[in-house]
C-alpha cells in the first residue's frame, strides 16, 4: 500500500494546555501552537478533519471518528461516515474513491472476517483504486485492490480479493470473494457456497471501474484547487463545480424563487432547481460530472437524497417529484411530473414516466416505466420484461 495519512480526529486538550499534530506523508503539517484557555473546569476538543491530506480530498461535510488512516490522490465526497470504534482502524487506500452518503465503520459489536493485514485484525480497510459508490455501506470488511462497490449495496464482515465488482443494491454478508468475480444487482450473498457460485466479471465491468477511477482522481486535484483558491465556501454549501478537462467553465447552480435548503446540503455546478421546492439535510445535488441536473418546480427532497451523473449524462426530473430519504438518483435519467419514491430506493439509467411511484427500498435500473407505473417495495426491476409487468 501506498504511503498514508494517519488521523486521530478528536484530540481532548485540557485547559490551557497545547495542541500539536503532524500529518504523516502529507504536506504543510500543523506545528504546535498556543491555543487560548478553555473555561474553567472544562476540556478543550481539537477536531482534526483537514479537507486537504497531502494530494486527497476530504470533504467537510465529512463525518470522521477515530483512527483513521487515508492514501494519496484520494477523494472524499461530502457527508459520507467514516468511523473506527475504539480499538479498531480504518484504512483506506490510495487512488480511492468514497462518493456521497456511504458508511464506512469498523464497529466492535459485529464480526470481523479473520484477516492480515498493515491496518491489523479489527479494520475495515481498503487497497488502491477502490471505488465505493453512493449509500454503500462498507462494515468490518477488506476490499482489495481495484475493487468496486455499487449504490446501496451493503458488504459487512466480508473479503473482496482485488478486482471484485459488486453492482447495486446487493448485500454481501460474512464471505470471502475471490478475485475478479461479480455480485449482481440486486443479490444476497451470505454463504460462501453462493459466494463460490459467482460469475468472473466482464471486461466492460473494469472499463467501466477505470472510467469512475480517472473522474474521481481529477475530482481530487480540481477540489483541492478549489478550496486553495476559495476555502471552506467554496466546497461546501452552493458552488460551482470544480474546474476538470471535461468542464473547462464551471457554472453556479440556478435555484428557483422559494427554494428551501436544509443543513449540510451539498449543490454543485449546473444544477437547475425548480421554484418553491425543498432540500433536506444532508442530500447531495452534484453535477459535477454528468450535466446539466435539472428538477423541476414543487419538489420535495428528503434528508440524504443523492443526484449524480456519468460522465456525457443528465438527469432531468419533471416538477412535483416527492423523494423521500436515502435515495440515489444517477444519470443518465429521464422523470416526468409527479414521481413518488420511497427510502432507500435507487434509479439509474432509466426513463420514467409521469405519476410513476416506486416504494421503499426499489431498483429500478436500465429500464423504461409507463405513466402511472407502481414499483412495489423491496422490488427489482432489473429487465424491460419486469418494468412491462408493473401494475399501473
Amino acid at each position: 500500500m501506498k504511503p498514508t495519512t494517519r488521523l486521530l480526529t478528536a484530540l481532548l486538550l485540557s485547559s490551557g494546555a497545547v495542541a500539536a499534530y503532524a500529518l504523516a506523508g502529507g504536506s504543510g503539517a500543523p506545528t504546535a501552537a498556543k491555543q487560548p484557555a478553555a473555561p474553567a473546569g472544562s476540556s478543550r476538543i481539537v477536531n482534526i478533519n483537514p479537507v486537504v491530506l497531502g494530494n486527497s480530498f476530504v470533504s467537510p461535510l465529512v463525518e470522521l471518528f477515530g483512527d483513521v488512516s487515508i492514501g494519496q490522490k484520494s477523494f472524499i465526497a461530502g457527508n459520507t461516515t467514516v468511523s473506527a470504534e475504539p480499538g479498531t482502524r480504518v484504512c483506506i487506500g490510495s487512488e480511492t474513491n468514497l462518493q456521497d452518503n456511504i458508511l464506512f465503520l469498523a464497529q466492535r459489536r459485529l464480526p470481523f472476517k479473520p484477516q492480515a493485514s498493515v491496518c491489523g485484525n479489527m479494520a475495515t480497510l481498503t487497497g488502491n483504486r477502490v471505488s465505493i459508490a453512493h449509500q454503500a455501506s462498507i462494515i468490518n470488511s477488506k476490499l482489495g485492490d481495484f475493487v468496486f462497490v455499487g449504490f446501496h449495496s451493503r458488504v459487512e464482515s466480508s473479503v473482496l480479493e482485488n478486482g471484485v465488482f459488486v453492482l447495486h443494491g446487493a448485500v454481501v454478508r460474512g464471505v470471502r470473494i475471490a478475485q475478479n468475480r461479480l455480485v449482481p444487482s440486486g443479490a444476497v450473498i451470505t454463504t460462501q457456497a453462493q459466494a463460490d457460485a459467482l460469475p468472473l466479471k466482464a471486461e466492460a465491468n473494469s472499463e467501466f471501474q477505470n472510467d469512475v477511477l480517472d473522474v474521481n482522481a481529477e475530482f481530487a486535484e480540481g477540489y483541492i484547487e478549489q478550496y486553495k483558491v476559495g476555502g471552506l465556501d467554496a466546497v461546501s454549501g452552493v458552488t460551482a463545480a470544480p474546474r476538470t478537462s471535461w468542464n473547462p467553465r464551471p457554472v453556479r447552480p440556478t435555484l428557483g424563487q422559494g427554494v428551501s435548503v436544509e443543513e449540510f446540503v451539498r449543490i454543485v455546478g449546473d444544477v437547475r432547481l425548480g421554484a418553491n421546492s425543498s432540500v433536506g439535510r444532508r442530500s447531495s445535488i452534484r453535477a459535477d460530472e454528468g450535466a446539466p441536473i435539472i428538477i423541476g418546480a414543487n419538489s420535495s427532497i428528503e434528508d440524504q437524497v443523492t443526484f449524480h451523473a456519468l460522465k456525457g449524462t443528465t438527469i432531468v426530473v419533471g416538477s412535483g417529484l416527492n423523494a423521500s430519504d436515502n435515495i440515489v438518483f444517477h444519470g443518465p435519467l429521464t422523470v416526468g411530473d409527479n414521481l413518488t419514491i420511497g427510502d432507500d430506493s435507487v434509479v439509474f439509467r432509466s426513463k420514467i414516466g409521469n405519476n410513476v411511484t416506486i416504494g421503499e427500498n426499489a431498483l429500478v435500473i436500465d429500464v423504461t416505466l409507463p405513466d402511472g407505473a407502481v414499483v412495489p417495495d423491496g422490488a427489482r426491476i432489473l429487465k424491460q420484461a419486469d418494468a412491462d409487468a408493473l401494475k399501473k
